[in-house]
């Protein structure tokens, strides 16, 4: 193989930088990647990209360039006596012999040289992923992402501790009659939230001893609510008309899910000590800070006015 071969192979040329070289044999790894391409000499044309970037390379580097067992342009030629009936052979198998510049090489030989051009292709492309995720990384720490990120950290941790604190803190009951609950709007037409989720969990019942709404609409109808105490989340409601009752959990109380909420809470916190240039943090983890916690901490804020019950409102 000669420089000029090599460049040629790479489709660069002779005079190309190593940044050059280098991205000329991704491209072309990438592009006859066996894994990717599936032509009959997608390995044989693999090794020959392999073997002429580290010819080159090794030349700009001031090495000794490998020597190969055979150069593409012996392979065109017939120096070695053909075997019996290769002569009458027409000038498509000199084409597909130039095409597979590895098809003399036995099979150990050639099992050796690819899995080398696989090694190299495969910690080439590392070496520009990190890159590239070093650069993300570097722009999403000196952006105001990064800031927000600490603002959204340190909001999943103060909520973390309040739920987790409403959890220990236990529960109130209250007792109250249908009369009571039944208006559940203000004057200036806003909804009471102290109410909301009871009125919908009664409204929401399809089946049972008060599928009849007869039943809701009488005095003697009592409610009895269970509610954490600090966000006066309802965990429990028990509807009761003389001997019939139905009971009722509310499924969006974050009570319930503990303490799985509280841990979702801190993932932003836990994310500072696992920051990597990496795939899976670049594109999941700086972007669930920034984009889906954000969303995850607003709900669980509004969703059912908790935000106006933890002050009283």
């Amino acid at each position: 193989m000669t420089k000029q071969e090599a460049a040629q192979i790479l489709g660069i040329s002779i005079t190309a930088s190593e940044s050059e070289i280098k991205k000329a044999f991704r491209k072309k790894a990438m592009a006859l990647h066996p894994d990717r391409n599936k032509a009959p000499n997608a390995r044989s044309l693999f090794i020959e990209v392999h073997e002429a970037y580290e010819y080159l390379i090794d030349l700009k580097q001031g090495r000794t360039p490998k020597s190969y067992n055979r150069s593409r342009s012996e392979n065109t030629q017939t120096s070695r006596k053909p075997f019996s009936g290769e002569k009458f052979r027409g000038s498509h198998y000199r084409q597909r012999r130039y095409h597979d510049p590895y098809a003399w090489m036995n099979r150990e030989e050639f099992e050796r040289r690819y899995e080398q051009a696989k090694k190299a292709a495969e910690a080439e492309f590392e070496r520009k992923s990190k890159r590239m995720y070093h650069a993300a990384l570097s722009e999403y720490k000196n952006t105001w992402r990064f800031k927000f990120a600490k603002i959204m950290a340190a909001t999943g941790i103060l909520l973390a501790l309040l739920f987790s604190l409403d959890y220990f803190l236990g529960t109130t009951t209250e007792k109250l009659d249908w009369t009571q609950l039944k208006p559940f709007k203000i004057n200036d037409g806003t909804y009471d939230f102290h109410y909301v989720s009871i009125l919908h969990a009664i409204y929401s019942i399809e089946k049972g001893p008060f599928k009849d709404n007869s039943y809701l609409q009488s005095p003697l109808t009592k409610v009895e609510i269970t509610r954490t105490r600090l966000f006066r989340d309802i965990i429990h409601v028990k509807i009761s008309h003389g001997n019939r009752f139905i009971e009722l959990e509310p499924s969006h109380s974050i009570y319930s899910s503990f303490p799985l909420a509280e841990l979702f809470l801190l993932l932003p916190f836990f994310s500072f000590f696992f920051i990597r240039p990496s795939f899976n943090f670049v594109f999941f983890v700086v972007n669930f800070n920034i984009y889906i916690f954000p969303v995850f901490i607003l709900f669980i804020l509004i969703y059912d006015g908790r935000i106006l019950r933890l002050f009283g409102l």
